[in-house]
């Protein structure tokens, strides 16, 4: 037997480059993950995975928030202590050399772009002892980033791949980059041993290609089905901060694995465990419960909280406090001019977002869609609850591989179903040309196919799921 402990999108954040100011208080408000506490949950989830009967250690990209020198720093020092009692195997990936020149500190009301941050080649040269080191065969792109392929045992072969850029404008690997990955893979199943390829992007769509285009690696149709082909068993990816696992069969009946990893420093706080045997493989997912940060103890919940005031707390201000609402708006990126002149109908419409129960959005879908919007006896069975629950509910399991599962008899399951297939349904009705478009009609498909996933994900489970081996 034997057992890896695989977590990704570390973004440690220092806070020797945060004042605890304005401009970093919105910067961090608009963040699904934790960036203060970074390093408190790491070094938490480092104790917890040390403490483990794990053979090694996976973390697949964005150690550092932004590729910030001191952030690397800082975390490597978190890893060699780790590595004093597992070895440790690392990819790095876009956000370890702000790739989009995003690093920033902040001070005051005001963030500044003079922060130091690292090269390919040099992050290269920083993290050799985690991968490179232990290499029998390495390959570096041409960005001047590493990839390795690793003996773990006489039964597990490791490739970690650097997956940032396929020299044709996506992230992925250029075409002699693939050859050499595919050199491993089938080096390895010759000699029966079990494949796990470990990147940084998504190689396979996780829940929608309309959610997941911008996350996906070029050409990776073709992609995963020469990896599949070859005889590849896991790809570990990180990027999406979504804890999902998606299989691959190929033309041959070949079935590949995909396994995503949701932010360590994100709701749920995931630390996911491959445990390999000569008859199967087995997936589980496991959970930070706590960790303390300036001498105080915090669960679980506090990441979770964080992560739904992304969504809250900009409907929050928008009700109370328009400077604010403005300013968490103009964070993300969003012009202050363009949305500031609709403030009172967006005023409306959040508070309307906030308090509204079931019962009356279901009557006010069903009024403008001549009762045929939602299914009136699914309405009726939840009426009084309280509408943005639910949507945090579903919001939170684009991260948390939907821990919150629905029967397909549930109201919620109904409601949320009958919501999604809405736009399907207008287009037949109303018989509008640009609405029955194949472009269109694709998309009305995809937003169904989200719908199914976010409540009632296909399988495998994305918690815990068996495959036997063959």
């Amino acid at each position: 037997m034997y057992k890896l402990t695989m977590i990704a999108d570390l973004h440690h954040f220092s806070n020797t480059l945060s004042d605890g100011g304005r401009a970093y208080q919105l910067r961090s408000s608009s963040d699904q993950k934790c960036l203060e506490e970074t390093g408190a949950i790491i070094d938490a989830a480092f104790k917890k995975i040390a403490e483990s009967d794990c053979d090694a250690v996976l973390i697949a990209g964005d150690l550092s928030n932004d590729g910030e020198k001191v952030a690397h720093e800082e975390v490597k020092k978190k890893i060699d202590v780790l590595a004093e009692k597992k070895p440790v195997y690392i990819v790095y990936a876009t956000h370890d050399w702000c790739c989009d020149g995003n690093a920033k500190r902040f001070e005051g009301d005001k963030y500044y772009n003079d922060v130091e941050t690292m090269t390919p080649p040099q992050l290269r040269e920083f993290y050799k002892d985690y991968g490179e080191k232990q290499a029998y065969s390495t390959f570096v792109n041409h960005l001047g980033a590493a990839s390795y392929a690793v003996k773990l045992s006489d039964k597990v072969r490791l490739i970690g791949v650097n997956d940032d850029q396929d020299g044709k404008g996506h992230s992925g690997y250029a075409d002699d980059h693939f050859e050499w990955i595919l050199e491993q893979v089938k080096d390895a199943k010759a000699k029966g041993e079990a494949v796990i390829i470990m990147e940084h992007h998504l190689l396979l769509s996780n829940i929608s290609m309309l959610v997941n285009q911008g996350q996906i690696i070029g050409e990776h149709d073709e992609r995963a089905e020469a990896l599949a082909q070859a005889g590849a068993d896991f790809v570990i990816v990180g990027h999406s901060h979504m804890q999902r696992t998606t299989s691959y069969v190929s033309k041959d009946g070949k079935l590949l694995t995909q396994i995503n990893l949701g932010s360590l420093c994100g709701h749920p706080a995931p630390i996911t465990t491959l445990t390999i045997t000569d008859e199967e493989y087995k997936i589980d997912v496991d959970y930070l419960e706590k960790f303390t940060y300036n001498g105080k103890e915090y669960d679980r919940e506090f990441i979770k909280a964080h992560s739904q005031e992304v969504l809250t707390g900009l409907l929050n201000a928008a009700v109370n406090d328009k400077e604010d609402f403005l300013d968490r708006l103009s964070a993300i990126g969003v012009q202050r001019e363009s949305v500031e002149k609709y403030y009172g109908i967006l005023r409306r419409v959040s508070k309307y977002a906030l308090n509204v129960t079931v019962g009356k959005a279901g009557r006010l879908v069903n009024f403008f869609t001549f009762g045929k919007g939602v299914d009136k006896k699914a309405v009726k069975a939840i009426k009084d609850d309280n509408l943005m629950d639910h949507i945090m509910d579903i919001f939170l399991s684009v991260f948390d591989g939907s821990i919150k599962s629905y029967d397909t008899s549930d109201p919620v399951y109904i409601i949320v179903h009958d919501v999604a297939t809405l736009p399907k349904r207008a287009s037949k009705v109303l018989k509008i040309k640009a609405l029955r478009k194949d472009k269109i009609q694709k998309i009305f498909g995809q937003i169904e196919e989200i719908a199914e996933e976010l409540t009632n994900p296909s399988a495998p489970n994305n918690q815990h799921h068996v495959i036997k081996r063959t």
